[in-house]
Parts: C-alpha cells; structure tokens; sequence
C-alpha cells in the first residue's frame, strides 16, 4: 500500500496532458535504447514490427539477452553490478526472463 500514494501523487502532479507526454517520451526513450543497442550487437528480445515501417518496436521498457555471457564465465547479475559501479540504476535481472536485463528508461529526468 506504500507505494500506491506516489503513484497517485504522480499522476496527479502531471494531470492527462502531463501524463501522455510522460508516456510518449517513455516508449521513445526505450525504443531508441533498444535499437541503438541491437546495432551496437546485443540482442533485445520480444520487439514487434511496426505497422509503418520496417522497424522493431518495444513498449516503455525492453529485455536484453545476456545469456551468450555465460561462455565467459559472466552473467547479468554482472552486467547490473558494473552497471551500479558507474552510478546508474540497476536493471531488473532475470525477470521475466533468466539470464536477462529488463531497462526501462526514465521519462522525468533530464540529459544531464
């Protein structure tokens, strides 16, 4: 039940205009991660095709396969902890998916 006031408070703080916004910059956010990181070799799972074009599209959130790691000896607990050595919040690890990170990007802090 604690964390159902921040929720709220949020949704209300934003009010619609605030929240669609919110919502949109999300889903870019996370579908730009998502293919810069594709090309960059990782392997981002469960993208849909669009219906306009060729692209493969995520929601506010995507999973990437860490799985190959394991020829290394490493995993994604790994990657979340080298990750949090550099400041950044960890990712969800192994969930929904084992051997994988879950990265939802933020929709309310700035560039910097």
């Amino acid at each position: 039940a604690g964390i159902l006031p921040i929720s709220w408070m949020f949704i209300r703080m934003l009010g619609p205009e605030g929240l669609n916004a919110v919502s949109r910059v999300s889903i870019l956010n996370a579908n730009y991660m998502a293919e810069r990181l594709s090309r960059g070799g990782y392997k981002i799972m469960f993208r849909a095709p669009s219906e306009t074009n060729d692209a493969k599209l995520c929601a506010h959130e995507f999973i990437i396969d860490f799985s190959q790691l394991t020829k290394f000896g490493l995993s994604e607990n790994d990657v979340a902890k080298r990750l949090s050595d550099f400041g950044f919040h960890a990712p969800t690890t192994s969930w929904p998916v084992h051997g994988t990170l879950m990265v939802e990007p933020t929709e309310s802090e700035s560039l910097e």
